[in-house]
């Protein structure tokens, strides 16, 4: 598991030693990213972090502020350690990273509470049937995302039930063996064109 681009390119993340854990394949993991592009300068959330995988690779990219969200304690574990590696102190302000420790949901309300909205939301969660529309409710109650902002989910293939009135159009679907890449879009004025043009050109 390695970073596929920027100032850590081909640096190694640590992976974990048991699949209770399961990281974004590299391969997936570089068709989100050729989604999401330009990253640079955006806010990112990493929610079920896992090992801060996704979220190293977008401050590499250039992101701005990265906040890493995972509850397990092996996850929380692998986190600090890859962030440590990568040089990336959370307790440093002027890091731009911040990691909470608390289940999904929570993470939700806290950042709501707080007032922040984000450029980019990312998750991969258990691959378990209903949890895409379960992340899409909590988006809809606790609206995080800025305007123009990419929600990109990552699920199996036996979980697709969309919420009913998501405020967000799906732009991009994509399946990679049993796993669906899905983004949702917080569109501006022509900008779902536009995204929708760069995705099919993947």
């Amino acid at each position: 598991m390695r970073i596929i681009a920027g100032k850590f390119k081909s640096r190694a993340v640590k992976a974990p030693s048991n699949m209770k854990i399961r990281p974004t394949s590299d391969k997936v993991k570089g068709a989100l990213f050729n989604m999401l592009e330009p990253v640079r300068d955006c806010t990112v959330v990493d929610f079920y972090s896992g090992t801060g995988n996704l979220a190293i690779e977008a401050v590499s990219r250039g992101a701005k502020a990265v906040v890493l969200v995972d509850k397990s304690p092996e996850g929380l574990k692998l986190i600090s350690e890859n962030l440590q590696t990568f040089g990336l102190n959370p307790r440093d302000l002027k890091s731009g990273v911040r990691v909470i420790p608390h289940d999904v949901s929570k993470a939700f309300f806290l950042l709501h509470q707080e007032g922040k909205k984000f450029d980019i939301l990312l998750a991969d969660p258990p691959y378990e049937k209903g949890i895409l529309k379960r992340l899409q409710s909590l988006l809809a109650e606790y609206p995080i995302l800025k305007e123009g902002g990419i929600f990109a989910v990552e699920h199996g293939a036996d979980d697709t039930e969309l919420m009913p009135d998501f405020p967000y159009p799906m732009v991009r679907q994509k399946k990679y063996g049993d796993t669906y890449l899905t983004l949702f879009h917080y569109a501006l004025p022509g900008e779902t064109q536009k995204l929708e043009e760069k995705s099919d050109e993947q």
